[in-house]
Formats: structure tokens, sequence, C-alpha cells
């Protein structure tokens, strides 16, 4: 089976290093060839312990300057609560302006760090996914139409009109789990975004996501498909894993749906998930580069033809230049990018 047009991406994580360092990754990204970049968008992080949150959408115009060509975008970005979609379609209308070509925005139903702390109840799933379809109607309507006049059970717009509309639409690529959220992104996204999942469950998602692009007549091979890869990279094991167990928060039964946003709290609450559960299910703990390869291999061979790398090492920057020099140079000639 031949697999063709991977690309590798570089996730700057917001919770884990401050605005000028994720500048001076993504910059080291781009210099070693990696295809994207994506920011995670915040307002609290995943854990209190050394937590940071940049502004994702202000990070992103300097990002655009500091970088020359690497294309850019969220993973992810929620425009159902505290940012209401028409200034989510603002904001990249005027990165697209800025840096054309380069931009894609990323949605999802969001977590309630994010949105409860400003004072928003935490909806059931139905409705964050409910809101999430609207938002990214509102979003193509002030990318395309003047004047708009919306009423949707959510959201509402009165003649708005953005004035400096992109001349190409930002591609929507759409973030989920679970067989609603894959149908939604098949549907009505120009891409679809993934976390670090059971094999089992990639397979039975692909396989939703290919029926609701057969059924509107769109190609699934060429579709974006994009996955987020956590690794862990020290050649002390012990080491690496040490510094990756503050993802743990994010293994928490059922965290997305419960009402807990207090990064204090979700840390207390982790201390329950068993180091082998973050091992087989988030986290790659890699040792060398071999490691590495044989991570960002599988993942492509899963059928992802987006592998966003999400490193929390020790040392990123020794991460970036063992991955962009050594390996990523023997990806690029395995998939034929």
């Amino acid at each position: 089976m031949g697999f063709v047009n991977v690309k590798f991406g570089y996730r700057c994580a917001t919770e884990e290093h401050t605005a000028t360092e994720l500048i001076k990754n993504a910059r080291i990204a781009e210099k070693f060839g990696f295809d994207f970049v994506v920011a995670s968008d915040h307002f609290h992080p995943w854990f209190h312990t050394d937590g940071h949150t940049t502004f994702t959408l202000s990070w992103l115009g300097a990002l655009g300057m500091a970088t020359e060509k690497v294309a850019f975008g969220t993973a992810v970005t929620p425009p159902i609560l505290r940012y209401h979609p028409a200034l989510i379609a603002q904001a990249f209308a005027s990165l697209e302006n800025l840096f054309p070509g380069r931009v894609f925005v990323g949605v999802g139903t969001g977590e309630a760090m994010n949105e409860v702390p400003l004072g928003f109840p935490w909806p059931a799933y139905h409705e964050r996914l409910e809101r999430l379809r609207e938002a990214v109607e509102v979003m193509r309507l002030l990318w395309k139409q003047d004047f708009v006049s919306y009423k949707g059970k959510y959201f509402t717009l009165t003649n708005a009109n953005l004035y400096d509309k992109p001349e190409v639409v930002p591609p929507v690529y759409i973030a989920g789990v679970g067989e609603h959220a894959v149908t939604l992104a098949g549907s009505i996204g120009d891409g679809y975004m993934t976390v670090p999942l059971k094999e089992e469950v990639y397979k039975a998602n692909l396989s939703t996501l290919k029926q609701a692009l057969d059924t509107k007549g769109t190609d699934f091979d060429t579709f974006p498909k994009m996955v987020e890869v956590f690794v862990a990279y020290d050649e002390d094991y012990d080491r690496a894993l040490e510094h990756i167990r503050r993802w743990k928060t994010v293994l928490i039964p059922n965290v997305l749906n419960r009402d807990v946003y207090d990064p204090r709290v979700l840390e207390e609450l982790s201390k329950s998930v068993d180091d082998s559960e973050l091992t087989s299910v988030q986290a790659n703990v890699c040792t060398n580069t071999d490691e590495l390869i044989k991570t960002a291999e599988r993942y492509a061979r899963y059928g992802f033809n987006m592998v966003q790398l999400h490193s929390s090492s020790p040392d990123e920057g020794r991460f970036l230049n063992d991955f962009g020099a050594k390996c990523l140079p023997l990806l690029r000639q395995e998939f034929a990018v």
C-alpha cells in the first residue's frame, strides 16, 4: 500500500511555552522544512504547574511575520461561546489577507476550562455541536457576502459586513473524536482534525469520515486528515516520561463534557490516571530518532495525511533539531511529499 503527500507539522503548545519561545520554535520548524504549524487556543491551560496561555489569535499575526512560507492555523478554536463566530471570521480574514494562502482555521466544540471562567454555562455536547455547525455557516457567509443578516438558534447577525474579505476563503478544519463530530467534518468541513486515540477508534472514525465524504462526492484520499501525535523525546526514558505526565489531564474520564475548568482541579483529578494509560493512548515516549520515525510512520499508516508532532520534551530545541535534521528527510523520502 502506497502513501503519498503526507505532510508533517509542528504544534506550538500555548499551554507549555511563552509566546516568545513559541515563535522561536516555529521558526526552527520552518527552517527544517515542516509543512505547517498549529497552535492551541486556550484561556486556561490543561495544567496549572508551569502553565501558559498566550492569546493565540494575536500570536498568529506575529507568527506570520516571523516566518516566510509555512502554513499555519489553530488546533483548535471553539467559535461557540467566548468567541462569536463573526469575530473569528474577521480574525482569519485579516490573517489570510496578510499571509495569502498560508492560513487555515481549526474549529471544535471546546472545553469548559476556556468558557466557564468567562461566565458562560457549559452546554451539553449536542448543543455545542449545533453551535459549531451554525458558527461555521456564519463564518463562511461573512467571508463571501456583504451585509449579512442571519437569525440562527444561537447566533444573530444584523447587516454585518466584513469590509476586508479574504480573496481566498480560509479552509475550515473540523476537530472531533466521536461519530457526530466526524460526520460533521465530512459533511461541511474542508478538513478533519483529531487527537491521540486508540487504533480501533481511528479506523472507525476514518470509515465514518469516508462515508460522509462519499455522500457529497469528495475524494477521501486527498481530503486533509490531521492527527495530533504526542511525543516526549529524551535519551533518558524516565526523564521524558516525567515531563509529559502533565498531559494526563486530557485522559481524565469524560473530561470534555465535564464542567471542570480550574487547571488546579484538573491536575488533582489527573493523579488517578496511570502511566500505562498515558503511554498506551496519549504519549509516545521516544529515546532516539529511530523511535521518533517509527512513531510518525505509524500515524501516517493509520490513514492520516497531515501528521502534527506535539512534542512535550525536556529540551524542545533538541527535539526540533533532531527530528528536523534526522527524521524529516527520511519521512519525506518514504511518503513522497
